[in-house]
């Protein structure tokens, strides 16, 4: 599931948040099975999540000592890369 929400928002797979996507499962079936006006009982799990991921965190953020740390492996490698 983590892998096709990867795809869908095209990050990738270890920017997907494992435990927020498994959370934001409760508030899926929530807005799919209450009886409520605005329920959906079709609504699709992918592309639900896809629409609300900003609200479930489901995207990790770059934290400063990633982007150091990238930047370092870039300075390293850069002449083996080119």
């Amino acid at each position: 599931m983590c892998a096709d929400i990867a795809v869908a928002l095209q990050q990738p797979i270890e920017r997907i948040s494992l435990e927020m996507v498994f959370r934001s499962l409760y508030f899926f079936n929530r807005a799919r099975c209450l009886r409520r006006p605005t329920h959906n009982p079709l609504l699709e799990l992918i592309p639900w999540l896809v629409e609300h991921q900003r609200s479930m965190r489901l995207v990790k953020a770059v934290r400063q000592r990633h982007r150091r740390t990238a930047a370092m492996s870039l300075d390293i490698w850069a002449s083996a890369l080119t």
